[in-house]
């Protein structure tokens, strides 16, 4: 990925403080991709609002689960960071 002028990747926000690549991160962006994919789809295609919700919001929770688990895991791990201090 190309930097920009303050010098961020874009692609280490998926990645984990060792470097390696954090499945939830790369998921949770991914269904919040197919939120926005499926639910602009489904009203162009005029479905009834159960639909609309549906699409927008079954990968939309998704998402959010993922983010939180990886905020979850960690902010649990700066705890114990801190506790072994």
């Amino acid at each position: 990925m190309s930097e920009n002028k303050s010098g961020f990747k874009f692609s280490t926000v998926f990645k984990e403080s060792d470097g390696e690549w954090s499945m939830r991160r790369v998921l949770a962006f991914l269904f919040g991709l197919a939120a926005i994919g499926c639910g602009i789809t489904s009203l162009v295609l005029k479905a009834v609002w159960q639909v609309v919700a549906c699409s927008f919001g079954v990968p939309g929770v998704i998402c959010l689960l993922l983010l939180f688990f990886t905020t979850w895991a960690d902010v649990s791990g700066l705890a114990k960071a801190l506790k072994e201090k």
